[in-house]
């Protein structure tokens, strides 16, 4: 489990490459083997949950794709333990780095929440309001603030829908620093320190602070 969550980006290059994979490719498996095997015995912790409040992390990269689509990160948060990480292609073009932040935002709001229902059900009892966390300031400006000038219909129903989402408590939106954001690692491949940052985050051996601080 944790080295899916650790190569979640990687696997997603991979598979849009399979009908048109190049030398460069093989290279960039071969290596992506090598690390598989160097860290097989890598662990993944699960610590007590010392808290019940669910952070949800998400970041997009913008125009991260050969057909300019953008990439969404996405990471979960319970008692302190990652419980959740996926990496998805955006299924529509946005036309600034604001709109694929929005995209990715309202395309996982719904997830939040069952995820929220999911663990209030666990405990059997109500847990604290989700708290998202998101480093583009335009963004949570629009979904709690609304206003702002949106060029299509499709995009103003997102502000809607988030800025619903938020007046009506079902969870919270909070600003943190993009060098804080941990799912920068499930939106984009990092490597070097970045990577083993993130590594060590999802894998339990980095335990975050408040929010997510590396």
């Amino acid at each position: 489990m944790g080295t899916t969550m650790m190569i979640a980006t990687t696997k997603w290059k991979f598979q849009l490459r399979v009908t048109k994979a190049t030398k460069q490719d093989q290279s960039k498996l071969e290596r992506l083997l090598g690390f598989l095997r160097n860290t097989k015995t890598r662990k993944l912790y699960l610590r007590g949950m010392s808290s019940r409040q669910l952070m949800a992390f998400i970041d997009a990269a913008f125009a991260l794709h050969f057909d300019s689509k953008s990439h969404t990160g996405v990471l979960f948060v319970i008692g302190g333990v990652v419980v959740y990480v996926a990496s998805r292609k955006q299924k529509c073009i946005a036309k600034s780095p604001t709109e694929a932040e929005l995209v990715g935002l309202t395309d996982n709001l719904g997830l939040v929440e069952l995820f929220h229902e999911f663990i209030s059900f666990l405990f059997g009892k109500p847990i604290p309001i989700p708290i998202v966390y998101q480093d583009c300031t335009s963004v949570i400006s629009l979904v709690t603030r609304g206003g702002g000038i949106t060029r299509t219909k499709h995009m103003r129903a997102r502000v809607n829908l988030g800025k619903e989402c938020f007046d009506e408590k079902r969870a919270i939106v909070t600003y943190l620093n993009t060098k804080e954001m941990w799912a920068d690692g499930a939106s984009k491949i990092l490597e070097g320190k970045p990577f083993l940052q993130f590594a060590d985050f999802v894998t339990g051996i980095k335990k975050p602070l408040t929010t997510g601080g590396r």
